[in-house]
């Protein structure tokens, strides 16, 4: 996880730095989260393609040109969604403390799967005070990631492939044709992905990492194991840590705070919390209700 200006790029210049920031960088991406405080920022471009999800009270003021030349304004707020395509010259206004989960888009990423939807090539249209229940709620998701001693990169790229995808679908001139949405992971590669995931719970794995391993784009290898499987690899990833969970508690003496460390859970509290909304119970609750053998 590493730290990075957030807000813009701004040639000759040295924003001030936000009173709290976090990044994590992914293969084409990238995901902020950041607390600043009142600030100016002069006409700028950024090289990505940007959503920008304001929370709690924050709000800004947005000046941007558009490709025919024309200057916009625009006030954004909590509640708001901004889409703003690469390179796009823009100034914001920030009116008071910020709160705000920025993600990060290089270009190729979109293309790429742009291309993998039929479509060679694709232009992002801006969209500054967007109403999308989906992407706030995906941003708040991804905010409780930052809270966590150790973000869930399988998690955060899963989260940000679903987004390029929206992003394509309904924020972009391209035309996307009909997508064979049945297709599956040959036996061969479901079988050696899913051996693959068996052996690296207690790892931090990542959405590319997988697709590697079966040579598989990530955006046709996440679609392909849901289809395979009924789950997504995040999702098949927590519930086996959570049958691996249940052998150990039933199985041995380790304590609660020791299995979730080896199963790679960023603490206690998170590991009680996925256990108890997959199974219903707590841990130390199931533990007592099984009868361990040990």
């Amino acid at each position: 996880m590493q730290s990075d200006s957030l807000l813009c790029q701004i040639p000759g210049e040295n924003p001030p730095q936000p009173i709290f920031e976090q990044t994590v960088r992914l293969n084409g991406s990238g995901v902020s989260y950041a607390c600043s405080n009142p600030n100016h920022f002069p006409e700028h471009t950024d090289p990505h393609v940007k959503i920008s999800i304001p929370l709690a009270n924050s709000s800004f003021h947005a000046t941007w040109q558009t490709a025919t030349g024309q200057r916009k304004q625009q006030h954004v707020q909590a509640g708001h969604v901004s889409i703003l395509p690469a390179n796009l010259p823009h100034e914001t206004l920030l009116e008071s403390k910020q709160e705000m989960i920025v993600i990060n888009f290089e270009p190729i990423l979109l293309e790429q799967i742009a291309d993998e939807l039929g479509n060679q090539k694709i232009e992002i249209v801006e969209k500054w005070a967007a109403q999308d229940p989906l992407v706030r709620q995906l941003g708040i998701d991804l905010r409780g990631e930052f809270q966590l001693r150790v973000p869930r990169l399988l998690y955060i790229e899963s989260v940000i492939h679903v987004l390029a995808n929206h992003l394509i679908k309904h924020y972009s001139t391209t035309c996307i044709p009909f997508e064979d949405a049945s297709a599956k992971l040959p036996i061969q590669k479901l079988e050696h992905i899913i051996a693959y995931i068996d052996d690296q719970l207690e790892q931090n794995v990542t959405l590319s990492e997988l697709a590697n391993v079966v040579q598989m784009s990530q955006y046709r290898f996440a679609r392909a194991f849901k289809q395979s499987t009924g789950l997504s690899p995040h999702q098949y990833l927590l519930s086996q840590r959570i049958e691996r969970a249940k052998k150990l508690l039933s199985e041995t003496q380790l304590s609660i705070a020791d299995i979730s460390y080896q199963l790679g859970f960023a603490s206690q509290s998170h590991f009680t919390a996925t256990f108890r909304r997959l199974t219903t119970v707590t841990p130390s609750v199931y533990r007592t209700t099984i009868g361990a053998s040990f």
